[in-house]
């Protein structure tokens, strides 16, 4: 069955003229993956003239009419005019007028002595169509142009991209983007395309049905998108369970911004203006993050914007922050200053990252938004975005990194401790440190004994010459309230319990 290639008259546009230019727009376009420029550049400099016609019998009309003799009416004064009755009547208008009645009133041609003309029957590359939509969604709107992005497959290089940027360089002398990013496609947990005779395609409706959109917008936001990615049940499960996460952290601090049942965190009202020096490694830990993310989100770079983020709630918030003030949260006044140290802590931290994560997961974070107090406006992304900034110096930041180092050291032999029996809980232990560590010495001026404790979660801690870290169990009695053993315990009702635990069951009482 062998082929016949048959030559028609066709239509192009010659891209000679503008070869330079359009290498030239290449350059100022922010391509992500970067390979896309070295790409875009390749077909550029290789490629022919552009065929425009189509031999198809719908589509949006080449407007050529043709004389009797078959020559091409090429003259401004007949486009302005077929230009002019299809802004008055749309494009079907060619179809439904007879040729002549698309040339101008009176118009005559030397081709043409009869009077006679035809019209062209081709219509344009759907390309042409789609790469001149910047003229019709941006310019005749009167909006923003170049626009600031681009994003499509990585298979339109050859079609979409090319098309925009040639028209656009052509007419305006302009790409007519800033960015381009493209993306990969979706294959099965096999790298298989998804097909429906293979029976391996997902339903996106249904993934948000079983799971919940945000979920199946996290997976969007985390993966590389950049190749080919790979989905099913048990991906989207993984990507559940850091969701679970994300949202058990937010609860815990929404939950701490309640006082109780008739009162909760009040910015105007508890707002304090100083802070204990481990709550400002954490909000300088916090704007790191949150310059960090911003930074990764503008180079288009999602997975790794919210990987700082997630591991900022897991590390730096769940396994430390929170973990050692639950005990002022739970046991100090309800009015205690350092209580409302905290809550201002987790205050800022919940505004902060809900405004990061409203992008990805604007269904959960909506939730929160409404949840705590700030709903003075309809919808969590009516609020302003985070910007980056520098309120912290990098030497807090290196605090925060060595105290850190010390805080591992410190569990590691608290664990050895509790694996030789000497503890099981880390409160059953006292602790000895060198009173010549660098990190200890700026703790014990700015912490009293007590705050020294609550770092390592500990009872008690002991400054000494000694340069290593000594593990104890905790001497005393056990506080049935907080837990911390002290060397008295005091009655309380029927209850006995330590000094502080005291003082703040009177004051509720």
């Amino acid at each position: 069955k062998p082929l016949i290639f048959r030559a028609t008259p066709q239509w192009f546009c010659s891209i000679e003229p503008i070869r330079a230019n359009l290498l030239a727009e290449v350059k100022k376009v922010h391509w992500v993956p970067s390979w896309g420029e070295v790409r875009m550049v390749n077909m550029i400099k290789d490629r022919a003239d552009w065929c425009i016609s189509r031999q198809r019998a719908w589509g949006v009309p080449i407007p050529i009419l043709y004389c009797e003799d078959q020559t091409p009416i090429i003259e401004k004064e007949v486009f302005d005019y077929i230009i002019k009755l299809i802004a008055e009547h749309g494009s079907d208008v060619w179809y439904e007028k007879e040729a002549k009645d698309l040339l101008p009133p009176g118009y005559k041609n030397s081709h043409s002595p009869n009077g006679v003309f035809t019209k062209e029957k081709d219509i344009m590359d759907v390309w042409f169509d789609s790469g001149s939509s910047f003229n019709g969604v941006l310019k005749d709107r009167g909006l923003k142009f170049p626009a600031d992005l681009y994003i499509e497959g990585n298979d339109q290089y050859r079609g979409w991209f090319n098309s925009s940027l040639t028209i656009a360089t052509a007419c305006f002398k302009t790409s007519p983007f800033k960015d381009c990013v493209t993306h990969g496609f979706v294959v099965d947990e096999n790298w298989d395309k998804m097909s429906k005779s293979k029976g391996n395609g997902i339903d996106p409706s249904k993934v948000a049905n079983q799971f919940g959109a945000d979920i199946l917008r996290l997976w969007a936001a985390t993966i590389d998108y950049k190749q080919d990615v790979r989905i099913s049940e048990s991906i989207i499960m993984q990507v559940a369970e850091v969701y679970r996460k994300v949202r058990n952290t937010f609860k815990f601090l929404l939950g701490n911004l309640a006082n109780g049942e008739d009162s909760s965190f009040d910015l105007s009202n508890d707002k304090v203006e100083t802070f204990e020096l481990i709550d400002t490694f954490i909000l300088a830990e916090l704007e790191r993050v949150k310059n960090d993310a911003i930074n990764a989100f503008e180079k288009y770079d999602f997975g790794n914007g919210i990987s700082r983020i997630v591991t900022f709630m897991s590390r730096d918030l769940s396994a430390f922050y929170l973990d050692i003030t639950k005990d002022i949260l739970y046991c100090d006044s309800r009015t205690s200053l350092r209580r409302k140290q905290v809550q201002n802590v987790i205050y800022q931290v919940t505004d902060t990252l809900m405004r990061l994560l409203t992008p990805f997961v604007p269904f959960t974070m909506d939730e929160i938004y409404h949840s705590y107090g700030r709903d003075h406006l309809a919808n969590v992304q009516l609020l302003d975005y985070p910007v980056v900034s520098n309120n912290y110096p990098d030497v807090v930041i290196r605090n925060y990194e060595s105290f850190m180092n010390l805080r591992d050291e410190v569990l590691k032999k608290l664990e050895e401790a509790r694996s030789a029996s000497l503890i099981g809980s880390s409160q059953e232990a006292t602790i000895l440190l060198d009173e010549n560590n660098e990190v200890i010495k700026k703790l014990k001026t700015t912490n009293n004994p007590a705050e020294l404790a609550r770092l390592f979660v500990v009872s008690k801690v002991d400054l000494s010459s000694h340069q290593e870290i000594v593990v104890s169990r905790a001497n005393g009695q056990k506080c049935p309230r907080c837990w911390n053993y002290v060397d008295q315990l005091h009655a309380h009702e029927e209850h006995m319990v330590c000094s502080r635990c005291n003082a703040v069951l009177k004051e509720k009482a």
